[in-house]
């Protein structure tokens, strides 16, 4: 082999062996198995109802995706909106994730807003389209978490029937928020009673906030709120406090000391979820042909403890799925 021939095939093999490294750099790691799913989750802040979302969901694709292994990359925001783009950055950037499980609006904004092509599985959305989770995105669908508002309001009438101020609990800053509670109230003026809008922006200003409400209304009524889910204890026993009661919008709340919900059961509501997600990632079918769905909302949970404290009856007759709890929670 002459001096010219070495040199090129010298230079065929550094660039080749350039190529090479190149190649694994970008990839990372070896190609998974294809029996492999791997779903990210991405989750707004932690407190019982959206824990509840992503143990249902996991525990149904765990255990329900035939020929599957399910691997999960779990992110949780903790309530901050920057992290949570960070976070659905990396996951868009990760090419072993197949498709992800967003939890509640701001997760789900975070995600959509980066990735247009992998399937996004939601939970825990109040109202999608007004989000911007449904156009022009055609990769996401799941389950929407807006509760029989009516029946929400015949329940508080029911246990308060004196009540005639309602004082709205909820963060201005969430936008599934502000849906449900400009709902809540047309419903409370359609049957002649006053509703009072108390924004809570921080925690800081928290019971401060509860405590104008309990001296301006008869009863405290919370939409499905992050903040105020974060914060419950804290606003429940304030209320209870004032002898005031408080309606929820999400049942496992009422456990944590809020006097009654006919709201989302969010362990359902996830499983719900995973299974729309069996049907795309194992059936075939895209997140468009899926769309989003209402989650259960067929139970009525009041906290026996704070309805005795406060003098509440409790109707035996009226309402189907009476589930009486204690501040404890429950085992179900």
């Amino acid at each position: 082999m002459n001096t010219k021939h070495m040199i090129l095939t010298r230079f065929f093999i550094v660039g080749g062996l350039i190529a090479l490294t190149v190649m694994l750099t970008q990839c990372g790691r070896a190609p998974k198995d294809a029996q492999t799913l791997t779903i990210g989750i991405l989750q707004t802040a932690s407190h019982p109802a959206l824990d509840a979302a992503r143990k249902g969901f996991v525990e149904y694709c765990t255990h329900h995706m035939p020929g599957k292994k399910v691997e999960f990359i779990e992110y949780n925001g903790q309530g901050s909106i920057s992290q949570l783009h960070s976070m659905a950055k990396s996951l868009h950037a990760n090419q072993d994730v197949d498709a992800v499980f967003a939890i509640a609006t701001p997760a789900a904004q975070a995600m959509a807003h980066v990735e247009k092509q992998k399937p996004i599985f939601i939970a825990a959305v109040t109202d999608p389209q007004a989000a911007g989770l449904m156009s022009p995105q055609k990769n996401v669908c799941g389950t929407r978490d807006m509760i029989d508002i009516s029946a929400e309001i015949d329940l508080l009438v029911t246990l308060v029937p004196h009540a005639h101020r309602v004082a709205l609990l909820f963060s201005p800053a969430e936008v599934n928020s502000c849906i449900m509670v400009k709902k809540m109230a047309a419903e409370l003026e359609a049957r002649g009673l006053k509703p009072i809008n108390v924004g809570i922006t921080s925690e800081n200003e928290l019971l401060a906030a509860v405590s104008m409400a309990c001296k301006q209304a008869d009863a405290l009524l919370a939409p499905t709120d992050n903040l105020v889910a974060t914060t419950l204890p804290a606003i429940a026993a304030k209320a209870l406090q004032e002898k005031k009661p408080l309606l929820v919008s999400d049942n496992i709340l009422v456990q944590q000391g809020a006097l009654a919900a006919a709201g989302i059961d969010y362990q359902l509501s996830g499983k719900q979820s995973a299974e729309l997600a069996k049907v795309v990632l194992l059936e075939g079918k895209t997140p468009a042909e899926v769309g989003v769905v209402a989650s259960a909302c067929n139970m009525v949970v009041v906290n026996k403890d704070v309805a005795r404290t406060l003098g509440v009856m409790v109707p035996t007759t009226g309402f189907k799925n009476i589930v009486k709890v204690g501040n404890l929670v429950a085992k179900r």
